[in-house]
């Protein structure tokens, strides 16, 4: 209802300059009103002129009628009073929704100057009530005509009226009037009995039903002061409207229009086709003029067509006017879909009474004529069919059961003949299928082997097979006989079989595979290992040097200069090595869903730097010209150390320098250019426009979400390589990245490949929120481009040689590793580089001497190979965890597994042995230190920044 925003009373509550007509203000302790709720509408009330109202001032009424406020404002229900012989109204908070637009020029006015027209029905009430001194209850049995919306609107209300008041000759001084709206509730009963009388049909035909339909809205005019009734006529092949019957039409009307087709454009038919089987409401127009309104004599506001349905199917509609009175809420849209559901419900069941009779003569014709079918698919079908009697004799089958069994219908003839089709060996189950059914089963499936024999794809014979599915046949409850039906499966048995045995030949042709996969990666490994620690080793040696001596002669500082810088390119290669030796896993990875995405904090320079240097030597003997050149967007983002995968942004670029050097030889001026940049947003913008990008696979995932990768800002690394070969043609470029596709058939023969590359290159960039594309043309060159989603990482990790200084400033304390190792050469370096860092060590050879030795003395932490003599390494962590169980070792007892077993299959059982970590090798000590700093608690070490977020997973070393 709409309302008016009251007036704000003054800010102290007190203002006389409306409430006590201008007088000076009183002494607040006099003002009764200061006694009355603190509310909005209450200040409302005291910034009313009261003193230019019927009652004056309100400091100056009586003692009965500020009692009667004081008790209005009180009162939880919407209330009003009405005061003195012109009822004057004063009104709580909650009458505000009665009142409506009258708020709030109401307060202070009377009756008759608000409310004229309710003044005839009211007026004998409050008559009453004065005269009397008896209250009443005013009950709404009749509709009171209210202009809340600006319109005159049907409304029904309750409420009692009150004598208040008492003046000197006892007589009442006014009316305590409480009301409250019942307009929904009576609509609803109007309307239910409306629909209940529709509902009340009798079995009548289809015109009979259409015309009750019609007299019961007439009924009620109020909500139905208008309607058409149109019924689809569909018998000619056309759809015609017949028009069924009208309410409020006069003759000759424009919109009685009847016998048109669907397509017409006169009167209604229009609206009706585009409604279909949807409920549409239509506004008021020119065409509902001259209608002879029911009920109230006022043109509906809304016309509504309904819909006469049944399922999918469109009987006809009905169009009928709303309530004019009311408005088009959701009660008024409930009442037009539950009209449309009754009319549709009585003249469907009607019309399909009808057609149920029609149909019921079809149906014995097409029973005769289906049955004729039913007979005939039966005699040509692929199926088997029997019937059996209880004895065994067959009653009846089609031809193809007798092809089936391998039998003659001659051969059927005996007692119980159908079990000789049966192999010797599976005639006892066919025989407890017999017994199953005769013993009340409600069916029965059994594969049986027959006497008959099948010829396979491959020439082979056996026998053949049946599906055969059973059931009994009962009359009045009893088995009378046994019904079948049989399937020739033999042919997909012996495709299930073959399948089985490729399927087991393909798993151990897995499993060999894996084992020389797992064989060859753990001895490569290995030595790796040793290279790694060694090298990295002599690439701190010049800074402890440096440390230790104050004056280096300077051959030996050049000596140890070249020394170091042999090392880091023995640590580059080893860790290029270790790329091969995962290359070999990586494809199958990639189909398998495996390959991991590990983060490592890298210096991009210093990464893309070390991998051109890996072909430093082979550029030179061929004579091509490389340069490696950063973006400014490198120093305008201040661009340092970024959390990526190296090894996986390595494997891509290796791949695309690899390619480079190969197609640029035949150029007269090989030319390879290098550049690298980053971007916070729109990677592609740092490539040409033309540039072609490898569609994305359906698995592409952005990985950099993840924990490990921390919370830095997210900055895409874009690489380019740029060379002066062969091209490659238009036509071709959208092949080079599909799986073991170059661009023509040539390239393998003239420039070797095996088309793997560029494919597992789209991959890796792809894992790592990136994509790869290629910019060329024929003759002058190619420029490969990808870019990856990385993490900027604010500090740089901290090197061994700096953790040796660190644990030297720290102190004594230190962390007492056992090292179990069976490779004496891995136990010397790792050895070694441990004690570096600053922690003691004691090796064993095998999982038996370390047992022997935790027994012995207590250490901080387990460095477990898993392959070794006398014990393994998974069964030294289980004995150890068990020992702990029973406590006869520490409870608090970190195991790190280091192993060069890198299948996840083979970490998940490390883990699951009993280790915490598992440290993949080649691996670089402050790698493995880092990792036992997270485990070993309560123990001092050296703080150090993390070499890369997961220790567990890190299997290279850190570009510096």
């Amino acid at each position: 209802m709409g309302m008016e925003q009251a007036p704000t009373p003054p800010p102290d509550g007190h203002g006389r300059g409306h409430g006590d007509g201008g007088a000076p203000n009183p002494n607040p302790r006099d003002d009764w009103t200061n006694t009355l709720p603190q509310t909005d509408h209450v200040r409302f009330f005291r910034s009313v002129d009261w003193a230019a109202t019927k009652l004056g001032p309100y400091l100056d009424w009586s003692p009965a009628l500020r009692v009667f406020v004081r008790m209005l404002f009180a009162d939880t229900r919407a209330a009003v009073i009405w005061w003195g012989p012109e009822l004057t109204a004063i009104y709580n908070e909650q009458y505000v929704t009665l009142a409506a637009q009258t708020h709030p020029k109401l307060m202070g006015s009377t009756f008759v100057h608000v409310y004229p027209e309710l003044l005839a029905d009211i007026q004998p009430v409050f008559d009453s009530i004065m005269k009397t001194g008896v209250g009443m209850e005013h009950s709404a049995a009749s509709a009171l005509m209210v202009e809340r919306r600006g319109w005159l609107e049907e409304a029904f209300f309750s409420g009692n009226f009150i004598p208040i008041g008492c003046s000197p000759t006892h007589a009442p001084e006014g009316i305590y009037n409480t009301s409250f709206e019942v307009t929904s509730q009576k609509l609803a009963e109007r309307r239910t009995r409306m629909l209940n009388r529709m509902a009340s049909v009798p079995n009548l035909g289809p015109d009979a039903v259409c015309a009750h339909v019609l007299s019961t809205l007439e009924t009620n005019g109020h909500d139905i002061p208008f309607a058409i009734m149109y019924e689809k006529d569909e018998t000619s092949g056309n759809t015609i409207m017949r028009l069924r019957g009208h309410i409020g039409l006069p003759k000759g009307h424009n919109l009685m229009v009847d016998g048109v087709d669907i397509t017409s454009t006169e009167g209604l038919i229009p609206d009706c086709r585009r409604a279909g089987a949807e409920m549409t409401v239509l506004e008021y127009d020119d065409r509902f003029g001259s209608i002879s309104w029911r009920g109230f004599g006022s043109p509906s506001k809304k016309i509504v067509i309904l819909p006469i349905t049944s399922g999918s199917r469109v009987f006809g509609h009905l169009i009928v006017g709303t309530n004019p009175c009311r408005p088009y809420d959701d009660e008024c849209e409930q009442l037009m879909k539950d009209l449309g559901r009754m009319v549709s419900s009585i003249i469907s069941a009607c019309i399909n009474a009808e057609e149920a009779k029609r149909r019921e003569l079809q149906l014995e014709k097409d029973l005769a004529f289906s049955d004729m079918k039913l007979r005939h698919l039966i005699e040509h079908a692929s199926v088997g069919m029997a019937h059996i009697s209880l004895a065994g004799e067959t009653l009846w089958a089609n031809e193809q059961y007798y092809t089936l069994s391998g039998r003659t219908a001659s051969e059927h003839e005996t007692p119980y003949a159908f079990f000789d089709v049966y192999l010797d060996e599976d005639q006892p189950k066919a025989q407890d299928v017999w017994d199953e059914l005769r013993g009340g089963a409600v069916h029965v499936s059994a594969e049986l082997r027959l006497k008959r024999l099948y010829i396979s794809p491959m020439g082979d014979s056996e026998p053949a097979q049946l599906q055969l599915l059973a059931f009994p046949y009962r009359e009045g409850g009893q088995i009378k006989s046994v019904m079948a039906c049989t399937t020739d499966i033999s042919k997909l048995k012996w495709a299930h079989n073959f399948q089985a045995r490729l399927a087991a030949e393909a798993r151990e042709a897995k499993r060999q595979q894996e084992a020389f996969i797992d064989v060859v990666s753990h001895e490569m490994r290995n030595p790796l290992s040793a290279i790694v620690h060694c090298a990295d080793g002599i690439s701190n040696c010049l800074e402890e040097y440096e440390s230790l001596l104050a004056d280096i002669p300077r051959p030996c500082l050049d000596a140890l200069t070249d020394n170091v810088a042999s090392a880091q390119i023995i640590m580059q290669c080893a860790n290029h090595q270790k790329r091969i030796i995962d290359d070999v896993l990586t494809l199958s990875k990639l189909d398998s869903m495996l390959l991991s995405i590990t983060p490592s904090a890298v210096k991009p320079s210093k990464m893309v730097n070390g991998i051109v240097g890996i072909f430093e030597a082979e550029l030179k003997s061929l004579d091509v010209k490389c340069t490696v050149n950063a973006d400014n967007s490198m120093s305008r983002l201040r661009i340092d150390y970024l959390y990526l995968d190296p090894s996986r942004v390595t494997q891509v670029f290796i791949n695309l320098l690899t390619n480079a050097i190969k197609f640029v030889k035949p150029s007269s001026t090989p030319t390879i250019s290098v550049r690298f940049g980053a971007t916070t947003a729109e990677p592609r913008a740092f490539f040409p426009d033309d540039t072609y990008w490898a569609p994305k696979g359906d698995d592409s995932t952005d990985v950099t979400h993840h924990v490990e990768w921390g919370d830095g800002e997210d900055v895409y690394l874009t690489f380019t390589v740029e060379d002066s070969g062969i091209g490659i043609r238009d036509k071709e470029i959208p092949k080079i990245f599909e799986r073991f596709r170059q661009a023509n058939a040539k390239t393998h023969v003239k420039y070797g490949g095996s088309g793997l590359g560029l494919f597992i290159s789209k991959e890796l960039t792809e894992r790592q929120g990136g994509e790869i594309g290629v910019w060329s043309t024929l003759g002058k060159g190619s420029m490969f481009g990808f870019y990856v989603k990385t993490k900027r990482v604010e500090r740089r990790p901290q090197t061994l040689h700096e953790l040796y200084q660190e644990r030297e400033s720290l102190g004594p304390h230190q962390i007492h590793v056992l090292l179990v190792e069976d490779n004496l050469i891995n136990q010397q370096v790792l050895g070694k580089q441990l004690k570096k860092a600053g922690c003691i060590v004691s090796v064993a050879n095998h999982g038996l001497e370390a047992l022997a030795s935790l027994e012995a003395s207590k250490f901080d932490v387990v460095l477990m190979d898993l392959e070794m003599p006398v014990m393994d390494g998974l069964t030294a962590m289980q004995e150890i965890r068990k020992r702990q169980e029973e406590g006869k070792l520490d409870s608090v007892l970190p195991i790190i597994a280091v192993t060069a077993n890198v299948r996840q299959a083979q970490i998940d059982t490390a883990i699951a042995a009993g280790a915490n970590r598992v440290m993949q090798k080649p691996f670089k000590a402050a790698d493995l230190v880092y990792m036992m700093k997270g485990l070993v608690s309560q123990v001092s070490t050296p703080s150090t920044e993390p070499p890369s977020p997961l220790p567990t997973r890190t299997s290279n070393g850190f570009f510096s």
